[in-house]
C-alpha cells in the first residue's frame, strides 16, 4: 500500500481496492486481540503510566527480547512496537493489542499468538500484573481507568461532540478504555469474493457472536448481556458502527462502500508525526481539502478505521465481531472465520441459513445476541444455538476438504474442537459458563475468573 499517494478523485480510491486484490493461492490471514490488565495483589486496573505500568512492559519487551519501538511521541510514550512481521498496538487506556503478521497457514497464526502472549505474560508477572482473555474488563469502572494520551483524548472528544451527530460520549467512553476484542482479516482475490466474504460475515454475525459471548460482567456485577462489549460498541456512534440497510443489496460494491465512507464526517489526518482533526466529510475534504492539506491514502485508510462496526473492507476483510476469550478457545476463532470464508459454495451454505431474515430481523437479532447469546430466539422461533450447530457442521466439513485437497499438511479442522465443546457439549457461550461459575463454584472470586480466562 502506497500510503502516500494522492487521491484526487473516488476512481483513485476504487483503485486502492482493486489493487489489494490477491490470487487465491496467497491468500493470507491475520489476527489481533487485545487484552486488559490488573494488577495481582488488589486486582486494580493497570494505568499506563507508573513503575508497574503498561509503558514499563512495552520498555521491557524492548529492552529484554527484541521488540523495536516503531511509534513514540515526543514525550518517550511508545504507541507501537515491532518484532519480526508482528506488532504491538496501544489502545486508549495503554491495554496492548497483539497484532500477528499476516500468515497462510492457521496453525502458525496461533502458535505466533500463544508463543507473543506467553511472553508478555512472563515479563509482566515482574510488575505483578495479570492479564484477563475477557471481552471487557469485568472489575473496574469506567473512571477508574486513565486514558493513555489525555490531551489527545479530550481534542478528539471535543471534536466527536462538534461533528458526530449521534455520538455517545460515556458509551463510548466505556467502550474505548474497557471493552476487548478480536478480530480476524482475510484476504480476497476478487471484488466479487471481498463482497461475498463481507456480506456472508455480516450476515452470520449474530450467530459468530453468540457463539463467543465472552463479557457479562460490568464492575463485578451481572450486565444484563451476554456480550456487554457488542451492547457499547453498537450505541456509541450508531452512523458507524450499526449496519446499514445498503450493506445486504445483491449488487452491492466497492464503489457503494466507498460512497458509504466518502459521506462519514472525517476524525483525524496525520502530518509529520501531528494529529489533525478535520471537522468535514471525506467527500468534501476529496473536493475542498483542510487548510493547507489534500489527501492521500493513507488518509482514507485512518478514516476506514473508524468505522467501528462488525465488518470493514480495507485492503482486506476485517471481522471484529468476537469478545476477546481465553487462549485455548483462541483457535477456534481464525479456524472459523477460514472455513466459513474459503470458497463461494460455503459461503452461500452458510448464508442460507439466515436467508429469510429481513434487515429489521438483522437489527433485532443483534440486540436479542447481545443479551441472550446462544439462548436467543430467531425469528421463525428457533434458537441460536440450532444455527451455531449447523455453522459448526459446515465450517468442519469445509475444513475437512480443504485438508483433503491439500493432501497431508495440518488438519486445521481440529481448531474447532475448543468451541465444539461450548456448542454441542454445554450448549452455552463461554459467558453463560462463567456466569453459572461466578455465581457457583467460583462463589465471585476474581482470582478464579482471572484463572480460568488465562488458560
Amino acid at each position: 500500500m502506497n500510503s502516500k499517494k494522492p487521491i484526487r478523485s473516488k476512481s483513485d480510491i476504487l483503485k486502492f481496492f482493486h489493487d489489494a486484490s490477491t490470487p487465491k493461492k496467497e491468500l493470507l490471514i491475520g489476527l489481533e486481540v487485545e487484552r486488559s490488565a490488573v494488577f495481582d495483589t488488589d486486582l486494580s486496573p493497570v494505568q499506563y503510566i507508573g513503575k508497574s505500568g503498561y509503558l514499563a512492559i512495552l520498555k521491557k519487551l524492548v529492552e529484554e527480547v527484541g521488540w523495536k519501538i516503531i511509534s513514540q511521541d515526543d514525550k518517550g510514550n511508545i504507541t507501537a512496537l515491532k518484532r519480526g512481521g508482528s506488532e504491538i498496538h496501544i489502545e486508549d487506556d495503554g491495554r496492548l493489542e497483539l497484532v500477528s503478521k499476516p500468515r497462510k497457514e492457521i496453525f502458525s497464526l496461533c502458535r505466533e499468538y500463544q508463543m507473543h502472549s506467553s511472553e508478555i505474560d512472563e515479563i509482566s508477572k515482574e510488575f505483578d500484573v495479570r492479564w484477563i482473555s475477557l471481552g471487557r474488563q469485568p472489575f473496574a469502572k469506567n473512571k477508574e481507568i486513565n486514558c493513555a494520551f489525555p490531551e489527545e483524548d479530550k481534542k478528539e472528544c471535543n471534536h466527536y461532540r462538534k461533528y458526530y451527530s449521534d455520538w455517545q460520549e460515556k458509551t463510548y467512553t466505556g467502550w474505548k478504555l474497557i471493552n476487548d476484542s478480536i478480530h480476524v482479516s482475510i484476504g480476497y482475490s476478487s471484488e466479487q469474493d471481498a463482497i461475498k466474504k463481507f456480506q456472508t460475515l455480516l450476515k452470520i454475525s449474530p450467530i459468530l457472536s453468540a457463539m463467543f459471548a465472552n463479557s457479562p460482567l460490568k464492575a463485578g456485577k451481572f450486565s444484563g448481556f451476554q456480550s456487554y462489549r457488542s451492547h457499547t460498541t453498537a450505541l456509541c456512534s450508531p452512523h458507524r458502527t450499526q449496519i446499514q440497510k445498503i450493506f445486504f443489496e445483491e449488487n452491492f460494491s466497492f464503489e457503494n462502500w466507498i460512497d458509504y465512507l466518502l459521506e462519514l464526517p472525517m476524525r483525524r489526518i496525520k502530518r509529520k508525526g501531528k494529529t489533525i482533526f478535520v471537522p468535514l466529510s471525506f467527500n468534501d475534504f476529496l473536493k475542498n481539502g483542510f487548510q493547507k492539506y489534500t489527501p492521500c491514502i493513507a488518509d482514507f485508510y485512518l478514516h476506514i478505521k473508524s468505522v467501528w462496526g462488525e465488518v470493514r473492507i480495507k485492503h482486506y476483510i476485517e471481522y471484529r465481531g468476537f469478545d476477546t476469550v481465553p487462549p485455548h478457545l483462541l483457535p477456534s476463532i481464525p479456524a472459523l472465520v477460514c472455513a466459513l470464508t474459503l470458497n463461494s459454495d460455503v459461503m452461500q451454505k452458510s448464508q442460507n441459513l439466515v436467508k429469510n431474515w429481513t434487515f429489521e430481523d438483522h437489527l433485532e437479532m443483534r440486540e436479542k445476541v447481545y443479551k441472550n447469546a446462544l439462548q436467543a430466539k430467531t425469528p421463525d422461533g428457533r434458537k441460536v444455538l440450532d444455527l451455531a450447530k449447523e455453522l459448526l457442521e459446515i465450517a468442519s466439513f469445509s475444513l475437512k476438504e480443504r485438508h483433503r485437497k491439500m493432501k497431508g499438511r495440518i488438519d486445521i479442522s481440529r481448531f474447532l474442537w475448543p468451541i465444539k465443546e461450548f456448542i454441542f457439549v454445554r450448549e452455552q457461550s463461554p459467558a453463560r459458563y462463567l456466569m453459572e461459575m461466578w455465581n457457583g463454584k467460583w462463589h465471585k472470586n476474581p482470582r478464579k475468573l482471572i484463572e480460568w480466562s488465562q488458560k
